[in-house]
């Protein structure tokens, strides 16, 4: 397992669990003939309240010992391997569990699950452990029949399972959804109740290309409401630029510090189709910080970007984005009451005491870019900052068409030519000279693991817009060389729908084959392949890509209105559909 990129399962290698990188056939004949039951534990480095309540948990002396003593431990890292992470998070669901992990799982010696759970408190996962073990013991029969009924709920889950006909697909289906949304995001609530909030900035980006095309006032300021109250938060890191991942609640008052390159590359495109949208100078300036944090804190000296970053230790004992007033008179020490109330900062506190700078309205006004270089260098100082370094393809590609569709909004050349280069490093670095498959990421100068359909999806709808912007010839083909690619890979006639991973590969873990239809935070990987066989179409006006496409939106179309934000990039995806350019290479 040391040998992984996975920074995750570095954290654990060698401490306390027999950890397993993957369930190899002879892992499953160890489990079949000592009769073990297999764990399955799925998680990730940058979201510190995973990463810590899982150290937490498998610090445990008495968890540690019942896992070594009674099952058969596999680690993974959701980024390595994506599809085990889908299906956990469709048997998440399933129990009306809407967490994002950590990812528990016990399975039986026959791949199949018998539960999967997000809790990591040691005395819980204790009692759950060992219910199953006194199951296994007393009651096998059941638990094998258990275990097989989760299994036929589960193998659907989350998956088309035959074409659907006749779905009318025009401007009134679009209409009643983004009135939903509004119904189902506000008035119900739910946006301001959501633990912790998580900004989906694909849903909002769909929500402000709807308005742009058809406005209505109502949504327009509700949604400005929304955009303001995000970036005037401590949502947005006021000196580096950029939005943390998640808050503790929707005031935004307390970030939990995870940065992620793909979610900033969403906010960049959203701020600056904003930006398009309402002409207010403060997205433009978000849309710009947001750019800079991503290349300033994220370029390697490769010209590829890294995943995420993130603080390491505990919430509460975090100081990286935080400074005090005490710090600010060091830094500034005429200019110290000015710069904090600028930054948000309580000048009545103790001066010892740190806290999080909030952007205001007013903040850029009276900071200029050497007060922010300073404040930057200062935290330097502070500890607990880190990166994860893998450079992975989809994410990649989502920045370098975040890139190219805000340097049009934004009239930025200088954005679409770094896109250019982000796009080339993948050509050159992220695919298989032998067969020209993409690879899920590279890391250390090696590549590691073969791409899923969200690499591929968002490789072809990066080149796709890069096309778009400057008609080069080259990417287009690209495109057209991938999607066949993906066709030939990927594609299931029987329902008209991509699998997540290739078609002939099957999970070591759990053989259950997963379909990405669902827009849970990020864009799914189906929906951005129906977006890129319309634009295919729009180019090159073949039947072939509208055709697969449509078939696409009417397999999902019956479960649109009342999925909120689970299904916003396919309601983007059927704004393309309806408003197909007649002559898209006049404009």
């Amino acid at each position: 397992m040391f040998k992984s990129c996975s920074p995750y399962l570095k954290m654990f290698n060698g401490k306390g669990v027999n950890w397993h990188y993957s369930l190899t056939n002879e892992l499953l004949n160890i489990a079949q003939e000592e009769d073990k039951l297999i764990f399955l534990h799925i998680g990730y480095i940058s979201n510190i309240n995973i990463r810590e309540s899982s150290l937490e948990l498998f610090a445990n002396e008495e968890v540690v010992k019942l896992l070594n003593s009674n099952f058969i431990c596999i680690i993974e890292d959701k980024e390595d391997k994506p599809e085990s992470f889908l299906l956990a998070l469709d048997l998440l669901f399933l129990n009306q569990d809407f967490s994002y992990g950590p990812m528990n799982m016990f399975i039986m010696p026959n791949r199949r699950p018998l539960i999967a759970f997000s809790d990591c408190n040691p005395d819980n996962f204790l009692e759950i452990a060992n219910s199953l073990l006194l199951a296994k013991k007393e009651k096998r029969e059941k638990l094998k029949q258990l275990s097989e009924e989760l299994s036929k709920r589960a193998i659907n889950t989350g998956i088309i399972t035959d074409m659907k006909k006749g779905s009318v697909i025009e401007k009134p289906l679009l209409e009643k959804y983004v009135q939903m949304w509004f119904k189902n995001m506000f008035d119900t609530d739910f946006i301001y109740k959501l633990k912790p909030f998580t900004p989906n900035p694909a849903a909002l980006y769909t929500i402000i290309e709807y308005l742009r095309l058809y406005p209505d006032k109502r949504f327009s300021d509700k949604m400005e409401e929304l955009l303001d109250h995000m970036q005037y938060s401590a949502l947005f890191d006021v000196i580096d630029g950029g939005f943390f991942r998640q808050a503790s609640d929707y005031s935004c008052n307390d970030s939990l510090y995870e940065k992620s390159l793909e979610e900033n590359s969403l906010f960049l495109m959203l701020y600056a189709a904003a930006y398009k949208l309402y002409g207010n100078e403060s997205y433009k300036m978000t849309s710009l910080m947001t750019y800079n944090f991503i290349l300033n804190e994220l370029l390697n000296e490769k010209g590829a970007l890294v995943n995420s970053t993130t603080l390491m230790g505990k919430i509460d004992d975090a100081v990286y984005y935080s400074y005090s007033i005490n710090e600010l008179s060091i830094i500034f020490p005429e200019r110290y009451p000015e710069i904090a109330i600028a930054l948000g900062m309580d000048m009545t506190l103790n001066r010892m005491e740190k806290q999080t700078p909030v952007r205001g309205a007013d903040t850029y006004i009276y900071l200029n870019e050497e007060d922010i270089l300073l404040l930057h260098q200062r935290r330097l100082e502070h500890r607990g900052y880190y990166k994860d370094t893998r450079v992975i393809t989809a994410s990649n590609s989502v920045t370098a068409t975040a890139f190219s569709i805000a340097s049009i909004y934004l009239q930025n050349p200088s954005m679409y030519n770094q896109a250019t280069k982000i796009f080339e490093f993948l050509l050159f670095n992220n695919i298989d000279n032998s067969d020209g498959r993409l690879y899920r990421y590279t890391c250390c100068s090696d590549s590691y693991l073969i791409g899923y359909l969200s690499d591929y999806a968002h490789f072809i709808e990066a080149s796709l817009e890069l096309y778009r912007n400057r008609f080069d010839i080259e990417y287009l083909l690209i495109a057209k060389k991938y999607t066949e690619m993906v066709m030939d890979r990927f594609y299931k006639p029987e329902n008209g729908m991509f699998s997540k991973s290739e078609r002939d590969f099957v999970s070591d873990t759990v053989p259950f084959k997963r379909e990405s239809n669902i827009d849970f935070i990020r864009p799914s990987a189906n929906s951005v392949m129906a977006g890129n066989l319309i634009s295919l179409y729009e180019i090159t006006r073949e039947e072939r890509y509208i055709t697969i496409a449509k078939q696409q939106l009417n397999n999902i179309v019956p479960n649109l209105l009342n999925s909120g934000p689970m299904l916003s990039s396919w309601a983007h995806k059927i704004l393309k559909y309806i408003n197909i350019d007649i002559n898209p290479l006049s404009k």
